[in-house]
């Protein structure tokens, strides 16, 4: 574990809020991220986002030192964001997707029709991804959106390495299964 993490998560604890605006601007990209390929658009990322660090905050006492604070805060992101799924739903079947979440640029300098269907294809994949189940959703995002290793994600979702794999190959199927059957 990082010592450094491992003394603000202790001062956290005792209630030092200086301690709690330093692990905000550390971790809230990252959590962010999260919320923003589950949710589709910003502002409801945003919101989520700070129902997540509400959440940390009440349940520090819950996390346990000999422990990953940044594989439990991702578990925690994770976690909420598929609760937030969940009771939201329906409202998902009509969620509008912001057309200018970009995806990371390729070195090289685009033509605007290559940029178009860039924009394009992202946005299509961003739409099937939101018809997943959340827990194959959340394997995606963390693989193939977040670029985080195998090992990484099955240590953040604690869940044997094996399994970790079986299921994003689950989850990746799936999403082939759906884009296809709507002819893309």
């Amino acid at each position: 574990m990082d010592i450094e993490i491992e003394i603000l998560i202790k001062r956290l604890k005792t209630g030092d809020q200086e301690v709690w605006k330093m692990i905000i601007d550390r971790y809230s990209k990252k959590v962010y991220n999260i919320a923003l390929n589950f949710a589709g658009n910003r502002e409801e990322a945003a919101d989520i986002t700070q129902d997540i660090f509400l959440k940390v905050y009440n349940n520090i006492d819950k996390y346990k030192e000999d422990r990953s604070f940044t594989a439990w805060l991702l578990r925690v992101s994770k976690n909420h964001c598929i609760d937030h799924w969940r009771k939201n739903k329906y409202h998902r079947k009509n969620v509008e997707l912001e057309d200018n979440i970009s995806v990371d640029p390729s070195q090289r300098m685009e033509t605007p029709e290559e940029n178009l269907v860039r924009k394009y294809d992202a946005q299509y994949v961003r739409q099937k991804l939101l018809l997943l189940p959340p827990d194959l959703r959340a394997l995606i995002i963390m693989r193939d959106i977040q670029d985080l290793s195998y090992q990484e994600i099955s240590e953040n979702l604690d869940i044997p390495l094996g399994t970790t794999k079986s299921r994003i190959n689950r989850a990746r199927t799936r999403l082939a299964h759906i884009m296809l059957k709507e002819g893309k």
